[in-house]
């Protein structure tokens, strides 16, 4: 059997919205990473697969049969089935280090790597460290994760929650996703209509609705803006009977899900980058910090959004963007207007937010990060089996 040192978990493969998942799993340790994943998504032919993948399906990961079995078998003091299977797994591959993607899906296989003696990281993200830590008992649980040999976040934001929660933040390093920067600053040609851009699921925490609303009010004093919104969920017909109602077909064009290649495209043809993120009241779900910010960043693009979670950490207001309260369309409108009117001052913040990605938020930086702290340097004397 060939070695693999390196296995990243995680719940799914292929989701549109987790290409940072995608990329620890393909780039951090290239040709010596093995996964495991609960399922895997519609959008796999979008990804060079090339690394030996578990799946243990959807029946075997029932959160309810997991819940059950876990405290029979904790009982026991030993391992759960879909547990000794991933055991096997990691043993079969020669797996040293483990990076679990989402903190609520990795307190089972901390329990695995203790039992074989490997190391274990915990990667936490957004949802994770917000609306997950409502529920009943999670923050008691998530205290385990203080034998963890690392928890990474994405901001410090997020970090300070896991200490408030009870964690004494020893073991929790802050990385903030990587993304892929140019060489060189985007050059975008001055005209009369300003393409804005939006990006992300439409799900409660993206507020989908405050977007749209602040861009019909930004239509009133510039006419000629114009936005292309690219993502699918729960609100996407809502937003399509919102265009529907204020007639504004002409103005907004709703794209629904893209894969990564074609929401690249709508990033080197934009002016302006909008995000209204916010927490949602009833579940208290939160951003992390946001990848399709950073990836507007790194296009030279400047951005309208929200003081909500990691954003300020990434989004200097006046310098790379603006920011806005959450919930207030009308100061996000008037940002946008002065945007669009204001050709220059959209060229100096979409210059500094590329220089701020390529030296804080590039992908060559989180990857030496993660690899420093995960200590992937140090596998070099395993020897390296030929790529699949």
């Amino acid at each position: 059997m060939r070695a693999y040192p390196l296995a990243v978990i995680a719940p799914r493969l292929g989701t549109l919205s987790e290409t940072f998942v995608y990329r620890h799993m393909a780039e951090l340790l290239p040709g010596r990473t093995a996964v495991v994943v609960r399922r895997e998504e519609p959008h796999l032919e979008d990804l060079d697969i090339r690394f030996p993948c578990l799946v243990l399906g959807e029946r075997q990961w029932s959160w309810q049969w997991l819940y059950r079995s876990g405290l029979y078998f904790f009982k026991l003091n030993t391992l759960s089935p879909v547990q000794v299977r991933v055991e096997r797994y990691l043993r079969q591959h020669g797996v040293k280090i483990v990076l679990s993607e989402f903190l609520n899906a990795s307190l089972k296989w901390l329990d695995v790597a203790q039992k074989l003696g490997i190391r274990f990281f915990a990667h936490a993200h957004g949802h994770d460290v917000s609306a997950v830590l409502r529920e009943p008992g999670m923050t008691q649980r998530y205290r385990r994760l203080e034998a963890a040999d690392g928890v990474i976040t994405v901001s410090q934001h997020s970090r300070d929650k896991l200490v408030r929660i009870g964690l004494s933040g020893d073991n929790i390093h802050v990385v903030p996703c990587g993304t892929d920067v140019p060489e060189t600053p985007r050059s975008r040609p001055r005209r009369a209509s300003v393409r804005c851009l939006a990006v992300g699921r439409m799900v409660a925490k993206k507020a989908p609705m405050v977007t749209l609303e602040a861009f019909r009010q930004a239509l009133r004093s510039n006419p000629d803006l114009r936005l292309d919104y690219v993502g699918g969920g729960e609100f996407f017909d809502d937003a399509r009977e919102f265009v529907r109602t204020h007639g504004l077909h002409g103005q907004v064009t709703l794209h629904g899900s893209q894969p990564k290649s074609r929401v690249q495209k709508f990033m080197e043809t934009a002016d302006i980058f909008l995000q209204h993120s916010r927490t949602v009241p009833v579940s208290g779900d939160e951003e992390g910090i946001p990848v399709a910010i950073l990836e507007a960043m790194a296009n030279s693009l400047p951005v309208v959004s929200t003081r909500h979670a990691g954003i300020p950490e990434a989004v200097l207001e006046g310098a790379t963007g603006y920011l806005v309260d959450e919930g207030d369309a009308e100061t996000m409108a008037s940002h946008v207007v002065g945007l669009a009117n204001d050709y220059e001052l959209r060229t100096r913040f979409g210059r500094k937010g590329w220089l701020r990605a390529k030296q804080h938020f590039s992908w060559e930086s989180e990857r030496d990060r993660l690899s420093d702290i995960l200590g992937l340097g140090k596998l070099n004397d395993i020897p390296e089996g030929p790529a699949l």
